[in-house]
């Protein structure tokens, strides 16, 4: 642990190579944990786009301004609030200063999050589960997912949401695969909906 304190200063040097071989690679950079705009800014710098879990609000602010993509966690908003007292990922949604919402510790949270947001209508359930989806695939530039359209993964989660408080996922396909399958008659309905409505087009 001495050793590693003793090479403290040697840390931002690290990051600008690795930043720097990242970008040569395409690779999307996120900087973690953001305490200041002028953090903010030298990650910026280096080509880092995405700030995940800013830490004050003048720091999402800044990221904001600038176009850059802000995570926050999922589990902030399930929970009503960070667990270790950093800003409301509610709040930051409300005021236009989340554009990704994470799993982090909970992999549950992102289906969960978007309908408690829609729930206690500080979005559209459409703009909620955007943050978990369209936004998060293009923030990373996997132009291949992220929506339902021509061309892309059919990637789909079909969700019973009676109990929006508990959305339950009822069938997940991957690829216009079914990989995950808790009640088939979802299935049958959908495609016998998806028959009907291309037999009358």
């Amino acid at each position: 642990m001495e050793r590693t304190q003793r090479q403290a200063n040697e840390v931002p040097a690290s990051i600008e190579r690795l930043a720097a071989a990242a970008n040569a690679a395409s690779v999307p950079l996120l900087s973690h944990d953001d305490t200041s705009p002028q953090q903010r800014g030298w990650f910026r710098s280096l080509g880092c786009r995405l700030a995940e879990f800013p830490t004050t609000v003048e720091t999402a602010e800044d990221a904001a301004s600038q176009g850059d993509d802000i995570v926050l966690g999922a589990p902030n908003v399930v929970r009503g609030g960070s667990h270790t007292g950093w800003i409301d990922a509610t709040e930051m949604i409300r005021r236009g200063l989340c554009s990704v919402l994470a799993s982090d510790y909970y992999y549950p949270a992102p289906l969960l999050a978007a309908f408690a947001l829609a729930a206690r209508g500080v979005v559209p359930l459409e703009q909620a589960w955007m943050l978990v989806s369209q936004t998060p695939a293009n923030a990373v530039r996997l132009a291949d997912r992220g929506e339902i359209a021509l061309g892309r993964r059919a990637d789909l989660v079909i969700i019973d949401p009676s109990t929006p408080e508990q959305p339950r996922v009822v069938a997940t396909i991957v690829a216009g695969r079914v990989v995950h399958l808790a009640q088939a008659d979802i299935i049958i309905a959908s495609r016998s909906a998806l028959g009907a409505a291309a037999t009358a087009d």
